[in-house]
């Protein structure tokens, strides 16, 4: 675990600096602001937009093209305020019920040490949340300027650099060579790479309808990785950013298998299945969960249920909805016993689950209340909260030293000690 922490560090390092290299580059150069969070809403430095406020620019590009405003919050082809609402809950309190993130605790010192490091982390999530909105606003308007409305024969270099990944392609339907990106659904397809000579491309799946207008198909998960190239940044900041990228992999992979592992080999085998086992046999059961998750992580990532925001969006409402009202109630109230914090999770990540699939996969329509998949670990979150409250006053409370224990993490001996030095 300590290896691990520091491990992280270095890769948390690079990760940063790959992140707000490219925003400040790519700010100064659209608009002039060495901040991203201030260039977000500032005007266009140079070119035929100078002068303009970016995101008008971008208002003005969207509805061209038959798009709703980018600025626009809500109503028809947007989300419901409810909706973004359960989003962002979902998001906040997923990220305190994230199994990888609390485990940190175990490796600091002291509880001076605990509440400093958690102040750290809000800091840095603070600039990378806000530096967010600018990258996506700076994207759209360099990929808007570059490629809609221009011959494919023209396109610009990392147009045709993408394509081969098959990441992002353009069939001309109506023959005349010209991309052209309306507001009707992307079409589906696979690339179809020939060879370096050959045409990249994509083969037709679906969508290929004269009633469907769209020619472009982007994959949203190229969006930060190809910016740099779009906005034409030297060849070193867009290897920057891929460095980035594997660093929060890396770093986030390190301690979901430390965590894995170390929950089914001590908890679920050794507390459950035989209290008998040895520490070597416990370390064997760890590392062949961790073989078994490598595997079928790998096997989600070269087949993903979704694009990348879309799948980190379950991932923190599950934690919302299992985690994080057990972890608040078992701080906060000495009543909770673990009858009803095992109801609770069950019930909540159950409906989550359920939620998730029948309308990503099973083809259902987001039936409660209009909120999304992606927004209703929220509504999990309360039912575990509900149940868990109700399952514990109908059955026996914990033991005294239970209760005990509850009060000391509330009020750790010697924390005032470790504030006053």
């Amino acid at each position: 675990m300590k290896g691990i922490t520091y491990t992280q560090v270095a890769q948390y390092v690079v990760l940063i600096i790959a992140y707000l290299v490219p925003a400040i580059a790519i700010s100064m150069k659209i608009t002039g602001s060495v901040l991203p969070q201030t260039g977000f809403g500032a005007t266009i430095a140079a070119g035929p937009d100078s002068g303009r406020y970016l995101l008008d620019v971008v208002n003005q590009l969207n509805t061209d093209l038959g798009f709703a405003e980018y600025t626009r919050a809500f109503g028809q082809g947007n989300k419901s305020m409810l909706d973004i609402f359960c989003i962002t809950m979902a998001l906040m309190v997923g990220t305190a019920g994230l199994p990888h993130v609390i485990i940190r605790f175990y490796s600091v010192p002291s509880v001076r040490a605990a509440r400093l490091s958690a102040g750290y982390a809000l800091l840095f999530i603070a600039v990378f949340y806000t530096t967010a909105p600018a990258i996506a606003a700076v994207a759209r308007y360099s990929m808007m300027k570059t490629i809609s409305g221009i011959e494919y024969s023209k396109a610009p270099a990392w147009f045709r650099n993408w394509e081969k990944t098959g990441l992002i392609a353009w069939t001309d339907k109506n023959q005349n060579g010209i991309i052209e990106y309306f507001p009707d659904a992307p079409f589906a397809g696979k690339p179809s790479f020939t060879g370096e000579k050959g045409s990249y491309g994509q083969e037709l799946l679906a969508n290929t309808s004269t009633d469907n207008r769209n020619e472009l198909y982007i994959d949203s998960d190229i969006i930060v990785l190809a910016n740099p190239e779009i906005a034409n940044l030297p060849p070193w900041v867009i290897a920057l950013v891929a460095a980035g990228g594997l660093a929060a992999a890396l770093s986030t992979v390190s301690c979901l298998l430390l965590v894995i592992s170390s929950s089914i080999s001590h908890d679920l085998y050794y507390r459950l299945i035989n209290r008998n086992a040895s520490e070597k046999n416990r370390l064997l059961v760890g590392r062949l969960m961790i073989g078994l998750i490598v595997c079928i992580a790998g096997y989600f990532g070269i087949n993903p249920p979704g694009f990348v925001a879309q799948v980190v969006a379950f991932a923190f409402g599950l934690a919302a909805s299992s985690f994080f009202p057990v972890i608040v109630l078992g701080i906060f109230s000495k009543r909770v016993n673990k009858e009803g914090a095992i109801c609770g999770m069950i019930t909540g990540i159950s409906f989550t689950i359920f939620y998730i699939v029948h309308n990503k996969y099973l083809g259902g329509s987001p039936w409660f209340f209009g909120i999304s998949a992606e927004g209703i670990g929220t509504v999990g979150m309360i039912i575990n909260f509900l149940v868990t409250l109700l399952v514990s006053r109908l059955t026996a409370p914990p033991p005294m030293e239970v209760q005990e224990m509850v009060e000391n993490i509330r009020f750790p001996r010697g924390a005032g000690a470790s504030i006053d030095h």
